[in-house]
C-alpha cells in the first residue's frame, strides 16, 4: 500500500534476502519489530515507547532500531487508524490500472484537505460480502504527512520497502494464526489513542471499524462509563458481519488492550456475548517466542505475562502485524513454515 510514493532507489526484492522488520507510527507512540524463523518457532523482537508529539519519533526510532538490531533491514511502515481515512464505495468501471484516480473525486467529501494532495490506494471487499455490486476500500492519507512520516523512519537509519495502514497490519495476524478460510475471526484493539474491530476471514477483510468513545485516560470509573459503549459496538459490528454481509457465525473474538483494561474487556465481553473472547497472549504463543525491549531485553513467559508487558504488546501489535507480511512473503503460510 503506497508503495508507488515511496523513493525510486529502493530494489524490488531486496528486502526477500534480509530478516523481517516493521515499523509503527501513532500520534501517541511508535514501535519496531523485528523477527526471523528459528527452526521451531518465530523469535520476535518487540519494543513500543509513548512519544508527546511525530517530532520526537526519529530520536526514539534510533533507539529502538539499536536496542532490537534493525541496522539496514528493509521495514514495512505501518500508520495508526487517526492517521488516513479509509472508505468504502462501489467500485467505478475502470480497469485495476485506473482505479485509483477513478475513486480520487469519489471520496473528496470524506478528506478534510483537497483530495489532488491525498495518496490513495484501494483494496477490494470479499465478492461475498458485496453481493451483486463490487465494493472497495478506499485508504487516503494527505502526501505531505506521508512525506513527514517516511522523513522521521529516513532519519533513524532505517530502510522502508512499503507501506501498510492498521486494519491490514492487524489482519496479518488474525491470517497467521488461522490462515484457513472456514474460520471467521474478530480482533479488537484499544489503546488510549483509539480502538478498532476486524472481522476477517482467511486473508479477507470483511469489516473494519474504529472505536468510537475510548477514554484518554484508562481508570475504574472510565471504564464504568465506557464498557457498555464497547459492547455495543462489537456487538453491532458482529451482527453486521453474520447478518447484513450473510457470513457464517464469527468463531472468536481476539482481545487487545492497553492500560491493564484486558481482564475488563475479556471478562465483560465474554459475559455479554455468545462468542468465545480470546486475550491475544493465548493466541499469540501458539507460533511466537517474543523478546519485548522496553527497554531491557525480556524474553515473555506468555503464563507470567505483567501488565506492562501486556499493554507494551498491544502497543507493538500493528508493528508484528506489518511485519507478518515480510514473513509472509518470505516464506508463504505461517503455519506451513512452521510445520
Amino acid at each position: 500500500m503506497f508503495e508507488r510514493w515511496l523513493p525510486g532507489w529502493l530494489v524490488p526484492g531486496a528486502r526477500k534476502s534480509r530478516p523481517a522488520a516493521a515499523v509503527y507510527f501513532s500520534g501517541r507512540a511508535v514501535a519496531v519489530a523485528m523477527g526471523a524463523w528459528t527452526g521451531e518457532k518465530y523469535r520476535l523482537d518487540l519494543r513500543a515507547d509513548p512519544i508527546a508529539k511525530l517530532a520526537d519519533a526519529a530520536s526514539v526510532l534510533r533507539d529502538q532500531s539499536r536496542d532490537v538490531g534493525l541496522n539496514d533491514t528493509v521495514c514495512n511502515v505501518v500508520l495508526a487508524p487517526e492517521l488516513y481515512s479509509v472508505s468504502l464505495i462501489e467500485r467505478p468501471p475502470v480497469e485495476d490500472e485506473e482505479l485509483r484516480e477513478a475513486v480520487r473525486w469519489r471520496i473528496q467529501d470524506n478528506v478534510d484537505y483537497p483530495v489532488d494532495q491525498a495518496a490513495l490506494d484501494v483494496f477490494p471487499l470479499p465478492e461475498s460480502a458485496s453481493r451483486d455490486k463490487s465494493m472497495v476500500f478506499v485508504v487516503a492519507l494527505q502526501m505531505e504527512m506521508l512525506k513527514r512520516l517516511l522523513d522521521k523512519v529516513y532519519a533513524a537509519d532505517i530502510q522502508v520497502g512499503s507501506v501498510d495502514i492498521s486494519e491490514l497490519a492487524l489482519r496479518n495476524i488474525v491470517h497467521g494464526l488461522y490462515p484457513e478460510p472456514d474460520q471467521s475471526l474478530g480482533l479488537l484493539r484499544l489503546t488510549s489513542s483509539g480502538g478498532v474491530i476486524n472481522v476477517s476471514r482467511g486473508e479477507e477483510l470483511f469489516l473494519s471499524r474504529r472505536v468510537s468513545g475510548v477514554p484518554a485516560e484508562f481508570d475504574e470509573s472510565a471504564w464504568e462509563q465506557f464498557r457498555d459503549r464497547l459492547l455495543l459496538q462489537v456487538q453491532r459490528s458482529i451482527d453486521y458481519y453474520e447478518s447484513a454481509m450473510s457470513q457464517p457465525p464469527c468463531n472468536a473474538l481476539i482481545v487487545a488492550t492497553t492500560h491493564g483494561w484486558q481482564d475488563h474487556v475479556c471478562g465483560h465481553l465474554g459475559e455479554m456475548l455468545p462468542v468465545p473472547i480470546r486475550p491475544i497472549k493465548d493466541e499469540l504463543r501458539q507460533l511466537f517466542d517474543i523478546c519485548l525491549h522496553n527497554p531491557d531485553p525480556v524474553d515473555l513467559d506468555w503464563d507470567n505475562l505483567v501488565t506492562a508487558q501486556r499493554n507494551a504488546l498491544t502497543a507493538a501489535l500493528p508493528a508484528l502485524g506489518g511485519l507478518l507480511r515480510a514473513i509472509r512473503d518470505q516464506r508463504g503460510d505461517l503455519r506451513e513454515a512452521a510445520a
